[in-house]
């Protein structure tokens, strides 16, 4: 049987099959099957500074309520320590998390600005999670802000949790960027140990019956794993990061592809929606075979294999091939 075992973010996994960051780490009796079912490691839901901030000033809100009229009563609820339960609620649940598996377990943080991306960042090292996935999600809708200041602020941002900060940090990335190598560079030179690709945005929608904004969330599908795909490809081996690939992955041939590509590791989230938390196993028990049938003991022996390092057409991941297509095409 073929060893599935691969490296990453200075963690030997089991697999590279891991959960992404998802509601599937919200219950323990989940976490405790996705272990069994042979997932190499576990991205906990993200801690969102946003919501955090929601949820004290609704609180602050309903504590104010009628203040004027029975203002005594305000001094027997401990407003400072509540003030932040958001952020202990969740940091309460990965140590429970931690506590329940043996799996490496890898924390998310999604934050606004610099000072809180830090401190939520040493919280979150202090639950015992073995490393950290910083999700860069950010939606940069003013025309004003230049593009150079926004990868500069991620670049600030991740230099300080890096600085202060012991475990292994990845960072999520959208693709939205004009030069997607260049910050994938800047990144590791900032200190990242692992650069996920991709961030899947959620799309907005409009109901046109009732005039209002819908809110629809709607799984990936495998067509989408040729972004990640292409920009692995382009990067492995060239930058001192890992890998991990994100969207889209649903099958064996998903997972064996990015792995070909580079990636240390293939993240799957829909898949387990659509599939159930058992398809870890299947995805396993799939690249197991699909190993065995091509000859290779370990993921080492083939993972890069068609990088654009190591292919006859070193720019057959770039323009070229997109030339062919069209001339090929009357």
């Amino acid at each position: 049987m073929a060893n599935l075992s691969t490296k990453y973010l200075g963690m030997t996994l089991k697999s590279p099959v891991v959960v992404g960051a998802c509601s599937l780490s919200k219950r323990v009796d989940t976490i405790r099957e996705i272990e069994a079912a042979g997932a190499g490691a576990l991205v906990i839901k993200s801690l969102f500074q946003e919501q955090i901030e929601l949820e004290a000033q609704a609180f602050e809100d309903a504590l104010n309520t009628g203040a004027d009229h029975f203002a005594e009563s305000l001094r027997y609820f401990p407003t400072q320590a509540l003030k932040y339960s958001g952020a202990q609620e969740h940091l309460m649940w990965v140590r429970e998390a931690r506590k329940a598996v043996q799996m490496p377990l890898i924390a998310s943080l999604s934050a606004t600005d610099k000072d809180k991306w830090v401190e939520y960042a040493k919280q979150l090292q202090d639950t015992g999670v073995n490393a950290l996935e910083l999700n860069a999600y950010s939606v940069e809708a003013d025309p004003d802000t230049l593009s150079s200041d926004i990868e500069h602020r991620l670049f600030d941002t991740v230099c300080a949790i890096t600085s202060n900060i012991k475990i292994p940090v990845a960072v999520k990335l959208a693709p939205f960027y004009t030069s997607v190598a260049s910050v994938c560079k800047a990144l590791a030179e900032a200190g990242a140990d692992g650069i996920t690709l991709f961030n899947r945005f959620y799309q907005p929608d409009i109901d046109v019956e009732h005039e209002c904004l819908r809110i629809t969330m709607d799984y990936s599908s495998p067509a989408e794993t040729r972004l990640p795909l292409r920009w692995i490809a382009l990067l492995s081996g060239d930058l001192d990061v890992d890998f991990a690939a994100s969207t889209g992955i649903h099958t064996v041939e998903d997972v064996a592809r990015h792995l070909l590509a580079g990636a240390a590791v293939t993240q799957i989230v829909s898949a387990l929606y659509v599939n159930s938390v058992q398809h870890v196993a299947a995805l396993n028990r799939g690249l197991s075979d699909w190993m065995d049938r091509k000859g290779y003991a370990t993921v080492g022996d083939f993972r890069g294999k068609v990088s654009r390092r190591r292919i006859d057409d070193p720019h057959a991941f770039e323009r070229a091939q997109y030339i062919k297509l069209l001339l090929g095409h009357d």
